[in-house]
């Protein structure tokens, strides 16, 4: 039988086309023609519109990059994408300031302004925070320290970014380690996670978009081979904790389907405080009504460099941080390293430490 589209998912669609398309146009072409614009003496807006004639530039060249397998081409693509999208900040810096100061002097100043925005933009993907978390629940019996990464990209980053994740995922001492996905977004050997078999305690991972991107059988056994306890719409307990694992789907509606599968299979055992493992955040309202106490996700970066965040925002409610409703919380990572270009601009790298303690 032949599927029907609603049309308000397809003006959903279509609205966030749209959306993207304006987007892509202000972050890749408009800070570089703003600022050449004003470096010149001409009006910005002007070669704004000049800038239009090329709008379909940005589509070919990540149509270009995600179908090359060329890698060094991406990389240099991707860095130039966050390079474009960090000086949109100091491009509007710089036509602010033409209102008060002349063309080529305001150019010149937020010329500077996106060298500086640079520059902090890859300190910031390089430095990762540790966020710490409590939350109570009459549920837990002991204390337990949970630990999550997401979104570590080896591929867009090194493996030796990777050591670094896990020497400083030790130092926090956890009990338990949970992946929330897109620990990797390239075919590599299974030598590039190496680094993961020095994790001394129980670790819990489920698949993120970015392994559906590349050969999934071959990622997922490169990640087992590790010792990684893979979830792939199972369950297991650890620490007096359920923890339940959803692989990513393509669809919501997909990844509903299967936790309320998984749910229904653990009907008939106890129920002490449960852990979900999904990659994207749009699960938690089907975890709420099957009373998850806690949902972990990442995949939304916060958008990884400003202005991004606006677009995600339109994709997704959770784009960020722990949310609550009821006895249910959310967490959602922004992610531990970082996709495309090595870069954050308005977010960070971080590592999330969640204390689950008894009622006091």
């Amino acid at each position: 039988m032949a599927t029907t589209v609603q049309p308000t998912n397809v003006i959903r669609r279509v609205v966030w086309l749209v959306t993207a398309g304006v987007f892509l146009w202000l972050a890749i072409i408009t800070p570089l023609a703003s600022i050449l614009a004003l470096l010149s003496g001409e009006a910005f807006y002007a070669l704004w519109a000049k800038s239009m004639l090329i709008l379909p530039w940005p589509y070919l060249l990540l149509l270009g990059v995600f179908r090359s397998k060329n890698k060094t081409f991406r990389w240099w693509v991707f860095q130039y994408l966050g390079v474009s999208a960090v000086c949109f900040s100091g491009a509007l810096v710089g036509i602010v300031l033409s209102i008060v100061l002349p063309a080529v002097m305001a150019g010149q100043i937020a010329l500077a302004v996106c060298v500086l925005l640079c520059m902090w933009g890859i300190y910031s993907a390089h430095r990762i925070h540790i966020v710490n978390v409590s939350i109570e629940s009459e549920k837990i019996e002991q204390p337990v320290r949970l630990v999550q990464i997401s979104d570590v990209h080896i591929g867009s980053r090194r493996a030796a970014y990777l050591e670094k994740v896990v020497k400083l995922v030790n130092a926090q001492n956890p009990d338990v380690l949970a992946i929330t996905g897109d620990l990797i977004d390239e075919n590599m050997p299974a030598s590039d996670l190496t680094s993961l078999k020095d994790l001394a305690y129980p670790v819990f991972y489920c698949s993120g978009n970015h392994e559906r991107y590349v050969d999934y059988a071959k990622a997922i056994d490169n990640i087992t081979v590790q010792g990684i306890n893979v979830l792939s719409d199972s369950v297991a307990s650890c620490c007096g904790l359920r923890i339940l694992g959803i692989q990513d789907c393509e669809r919501v509606s997909e990844a509903e389907q299967a936790l309320d599968a998984l749910v229904a299979s653990q009907a008939n055992h106890t129920a002490p405080f449960s852990v979900l493992l999904y990659h994207q955040p749009d699960l938690w309202d089907a975890a709420k009504v099957h009373g998850i106490d806690l949902t972990l996700s990442g995949h939304t970066h916060k958008g990884q460099v400003w202005p991004f965040g606006l677009l995600v925002r339109t994709r997704y409610r959770y784009v960020a941080g722990l949310f609550k409703e009821a006895a249910s919380h959310l967490f959602v990572s922004q992610g531990t390293g970082t996709w495309g270009p090595i870069m954050r601009l308005g977010t960070r790298c971080e590592i999330t430490v969640i204390e689950l303690k008894g009622m006091t």
